[in-house]
Formats: C-alpha cells, structure tokens, sequence
C-alpha cells in the first residue's frame, strides 16, 4: 500500500547516523563459493578513523552472514586498529517492524476518500496492528478498527533507533591513528552456493562424445558482490552445522566475451580442488549465474554397455555409457560432482535429449559411469526355475530371457548379487561369467538381431 512506502522514505532520509558509515565505493570483493551453501567473502574497503573510540558502521555486508566469523585486519596501518566490539543489527526496516515498536505510542493515520468524500485523517495512540487491522485510540478517548485496505497513508514522528535499513555490523574500534585506512574484512555467509553441470553430446555410431561444462552459482545471501574475484571450491569440506538447499529463481548466462577470458584455472588445494575465474564478474542478490568452466572437448571415446541387475529391475536393462577422464582424451582434470545431460543429434541435425546422471567429485584418470535410461527394444524375464534349502545352504536354479527386437546385435551384462556375508559358487551356467567382486558375478550374453537368448545359471551359498 501507498501506506507507508512514501512515509518510509521521508524517515529514512531524515534518520540521524551516529556512527561513521564505511562506504563500499572504492572497495575490492572477492567470492569463494563451496558446494555446500555457504561463501567466504573478503572485501578491502577504506575506512575513515578518528584517533581513539570509533563507533564504525560496516554495511553491505550478506543478511545471511555468520556474524561470528567476521575478521577485521587494518592493511595499511597493522596492529593500530583493534575491534572491542561488534553488534551485527538485522531488524530491518518495514511496515510490520515499524508498527510493531509504535504500539502506545501517537501516530497519524489517513483513510482514502470515495466519490465526493475526500478522506479523514485520524490522530491517536496506535493500541494494535494486527490481522490487517490498526487498533487506535483517537484523540476523543473512542477506539477505532481501521482496516490497511482503506489506509492512504501513516505518519509517524521518527524511525526508531534500533531499525536499521540493511545489515549492518556495528563495530567499537580503537585507533592509534586518524585518517582514511584500507581495512580487509572477512567472513563467511550461509545461502549462496555453487554447482557443475555437464553437457555430453553422443556422435551417430555412440562410442564418442563430445562434453562440455557450466558451474552454476546462486546467490540468495542477501547482497550482491560486484565486481568480485570469483574462486570455487571442489570438495567434501566439513562444516558442524549444516545449511539448506538453495532456491533457484532469476538465471544470468555469461556471454559475449572469448572463452580464453572466460576460462577457469583449475589447481589442487589441500585436499580439495579450486576453480579460480580469469576475469571479476558480479553476482546479484536473487540471481543464478552460469558461466562456462569446460570449453566443448570433442570425441572423447565412450563405450555403450547394457547392464541387467535383477535386484533394481526384473524387466528392464539398463543404458549406461563410461567414459575416461584423461589427458589424451582432452580431459585430465578435476570434475566436480554435478548433474550430466546427455543428447544426441537426430537425422534432422537436431539435438535430443536422451538421459542425465549425477557424478560425484572425479578425479583426472578415472573412469566416469553414466546411466542415462533403459532400454526400449531389450525385453527381460527372470524366473526362479528351482530352489533347495538346507541347513546353513542355499541351492538355486535361475533363468534370464533376453529378448533382442533391435536390428543389430547386442551384448548385455548380467550382475548377479549375493549378500557380503555368505560363500557362493556359480554352477552350470549357459553363458561366460566372472566373479566381477566379493558380492557379484557378471554374465556375459550376446544377442543376435531380433532373436530371444535365455541366460541359465545355478548357483550355491553357504553359510
């Protein structure tokens, strides 16, 4: 409502600073996201000091920052500058907040007018604002409901002193010196994180991809950091207590700019791995920032596998492809966990999707595993043919039938599980097999063009 948005800013204006305000022009940021919700930010802004007590207002800063992570160094004069105490004020101001803290005390209420009525100003002890109603007692000792929908406008006498207009930390420095100081302050802030995503397009024949990568960064802090150093951090870093998953809202796509300035350099750090920007860039409040961190790399070998497991889907086989992050294949870094979009070109020349899957944090010259859907054109059909029990012994006979409808031949994986803890052998078993690990034994099947293999096998544990 018209309400109190203009008396807002007449109170706002007129408000009394008895601080020293540190102003963010002139200043440097620089951002580094992890994974997991949460940002170190570190910003080096002049300051202006009096010799002594210093009552210095430090705004701008995130409203989900961790007051108690808030570090202060004087870079241009150490050790002449001490912080005795620090008050991070967050009660914003607002029309709820405003109101709130005028309860018994006198305002001015005006009520829109109808037709040839021109309105009324009502003046009084405001009692209650609640259920968008104004409780007043005017100044004839009547009370009145007066509905916010009917409000044109409230005056009231001052803002009071404990609202403040942004998050602000309020600091107590003694200074050995007076002037104008370059000050770092750091700290870290809860709701902006970051994410990879991946783009892999498969050529005609599906044994090479082409993959590209984007790191997603959403802000939802509270502030904006322009003109920001930007370092990302890859890695399972361990916090005590943890924060909530972002909300997505606006998205931002880095553009017009060649890829050599958009690129990021990836180094190992401590036991993590760290993604630094080449150029500054600003991240808005309530944005999502994408920006390019792997250029396109072309015809990386991938290999098509049709893996069935029983124990997640009796009747369907599954699509997974692997790949290898090397060197030789244009690769060779370090690729943060995210989420793998796969697509294929159609005769048209098209792209279609045909699948994604999540990877976790993967090293250089590991091998990559990504299960994009199941297979329309394999039929599966298990049956448990025969089954014996005895005392600390299990004998049971199973039966697989795999049937082909594609035009081509092909080859489908079996894995047969079997619990950690007990001894099992495979026995008369139609088709190749290996012991692949302590729990599976994998088949190998070879399928003709539009034909039926049936997989036997039987197989003893013990106990």
């Amino acid at each position: 409502m018209r309400t109190i948005l203009s008396l807002l800013i007449i109170l706002i204006l007129s408000a009394p600073l008895a601080a020293k305000e540190s102003s963010p022009e002139g200043n440097s940021v620089a951002v580094t996201v992890y994974n997991s919700n949460f940002a170190v930010i570190k910003e080096h802004r002049p300051i202006v000091f009096d010799k002594g007590l210093n009552t210095i207002r430090f705004t701008d800063v995130a409203s989900s920052i961790d007051p108690t992570s808030v570090s202060f160094q004087c870079i241009s004069s150490p050790g002449k500058i001490s912080i005795l105490e620090q008050n991070y004020e967050y009660d914003l101001v607002g029309t709820e907040s405003l109101l709130k803290r005028y309860i018994d005390k006198p305002v001015v209420v005006s009520i829109k007018g109808s037709g040839a009525d021109q309105g009324k100003d009502v003046g009084g002890v405001l009692l209650a604002a609640r259920d968008n109603n104004l409780i007043i007692k005017n100044e004839s000792g009547l009370i009145e409901i007066i509905s916010q929908s009917g409000i044109d406008n409230i005056s009231l006498q001052q803002l009071p002193n404990d609202l403040v207009t942004k998050p602000t930390l309020i600091w107590l420095a003694q200074s050995e010196t007076a002037g104008k100081e370059n000050c770092q302050v750091a700290y870290t802030t809860a709701d902006i994180g970051w994410n990879a995503d991946y783009s892999a397009i498969l050529n005609a024949s599906d044994n090479m991809l082409d993959l590209s990568g984007w790191v997603t960064i959403d802000n939802r802090s509270g502030a904006t950091y322009k003109d920001a150093t930007i370092k990302l951090i890859a890695g399972d870093v361990r916090r005590i207590e943890a924060s909530p998953p972002p909300i997505r809202t606006y998205m931002y796509k880095a553009a017009g700019m060649p890829l050599s300035e958009q690129a990021f350099e990836e180094k190992p750090f401590m036991e993590y791995h760290i993604y630094t920007l080449g150029r500054t860039s600003t991240i808005n409040n309530n944005q999502t920032k994408q920006i390019e961190f792997i250029t396109p790399v072309q015809n990386i070998p991938a290999k098509k596998i049709y893996l069935y497991e029983r124990d997640k889907n009796d009747k369907k086989v599954q699509i997974k492809f692997e790949f290898e992050n090397k060197k030789e294949h244009g690769l060779g870094i370090a690729l943060p966990k995210g989420k793998v979009r796969v697509f294929k070109k159609d005769t048209d020349g098209s792209l279609e999707f045909v699948g994604e899957d999540l990877i976790d944090h993967t090293p250089k010259d590991e091998k990559l595993s990504l299960y994009i859907g199941d297979a329309f054109d394999i039929a599966a059909e298990y049956k448990l043919v025969d089954s014996k029990v005895d005392r600390r012994m299990r004998w049971e006979k199973h039966s697989i039938e795999l049937r082909n409808r594609k035009d081509s031949a092909v080859t489908v994986f079996v894995d047969e599980k079997f619990p950690s803890w007990v001894n099992w052998k495979i026995e008369d078993s139609t088709h190749k097999n290996i012991k692949k690990d302590a729990t599976t034994a994998r088949f190998t099947v070879e399928i003709a063009a539009n034909t039926v293999a049936t997989l036997e096998y039987s197989a003893t544990q013990k106990w």
